[in-house]
């Protein structure tokens, strides 16, 4: 980095990494100010994100009824609870969470 006589930096010059071992170009500046820097395309994760949201929106938050099956089966009770149930049902959410992406 060059100095003047006042001890201010005249200009910065960044060095540009290979953008072969990296598989991407680095930013660079230059002394005359222009730069130059990587573009990121999100259009497929919009795209993506979007078609979820529109799913999500168009599904209900709760099954009145279950929770109404649910609520009856507890106040008559013979609702019980059962575990090895539950772990396998969790189980078996988050792997079609995983196979959708």
């Amino acid at each position: 980095m060059k100095i003047d006589s006042t001890g201010k930096p005249l200009g910065t010059t960044l060095s540009r990494t290979d953008s072969r071992s990296t598989g991407k170009a680095a930013s660079a500046s230059t002394d005359t100010g222009t730069s130059q820097s990587d573009s990121v395309d999100v259009n497929t994760f919009t795209s993506r994100l979007q078609a979820l949201s529109n799913s999500l929106s168009t599904q209900p938050v709760v099954d009145e009824a279950k929770v109404a099956e649910i609520r009856q089966a507890i106040a008559e009770g013979r609702f019980t609870i059962r575990p090895d149930a539950i772990a396998d049902q969790l189980v078996r959410n988050v792997k079609d969470m995983l196979s959708k992406n």
